[in-house]
């Protein structure tokens, strides 16, 4: 890919983040504007699709061959359609219940989407800062972290019961008897984080050392 090509597509990704972040925070709003409803629990975080889009068209824009920039590109977008997925889902099927289409899908999509970013930024931490392994010993985690992601994901999607954050909505493609992913997946992703982070730290002391 070119530079120019990364470029256009780098910003438009962030164009498109903004987009959605600005329609969140509309329908956000008209949610807020009707007593007893259940407001999105992480809707304060709405500025992250902001500053993930931006630095991640920055670098992929100037570094088209570092990962690091089309996974904050990638975080940016999966944030901000998550946001505005949330806020719909509430305003279709709890403010103005059958105002708008497809409100079910759209929780539905809330429910585990945010899986998907929470692997993103696993996986950068694992790449920082140039946008490749520490060393190659890391390998069986960044496949850790892509199984984890994926099966948390699938686990999550048809997990029973209320989604977690929006209120009394329930997942409409939940199976009855399976148990519930979501809190053993709000554990373990984190973990991969922090594990990310150690390797990163661990490059880099051994670096110095060197």
């Amino acid at each position: 890919m070119s530079r120019r090509t990364a470029a256009w597509l780098a910003w438009s990704l962030c164009a498109l983040s903004l987009a959605l972040t600005a329609l969140s925070l509309l329908l956000l709003a008209m949610n807020v504007s009707h007593p007893n409803t259940h407001i999105y629990d992480y809707w304060l975080e709405s500025s992250i699709p902001l500053s993930f889009s931006i630095i991640g068209a920055t670098i992929a824009s100037r570094l088209p061959a570092n990962l690091l920039g089309w996974l904050f590109c990638a975080a940016g977008a999966i944030s901000a359609v998550t946001h505005l997925s949330a806020e719909y889902a509430i305003y279709a099927l709890v403010a103005q219940p059958n105002s708008l289409p497809a409100g079910e899908a759209l929780a539905w999509l809330t429910s585990w989407l945010w899986i998907t970013w929470v692997g993103c930024i696993a996986f950068s931490l694992l790449l920082f800062p140039n946008g490749r392994l520490p060393s190659r010993r890391w390998r069986w985690l960044a496949w850790l972290t892509v199984l984890v992601t994926i099966v948390g994901a699938l686990w999550v999607a048809l997990s029973p019961g209320m989604i977690v954050n929006l209120g009394s909505i329930r997942n409409p493609l939940g199976i009855e008897g399976l148990p519930s992913g979501y809190k053993l997946v709000q554990t373990i992703m984190p973990v991969l984080w922090f594990v990310g982070a150690v390797s990163t730290l661990g490059c880099d002391c051994a670096g110095r050392g060197g």
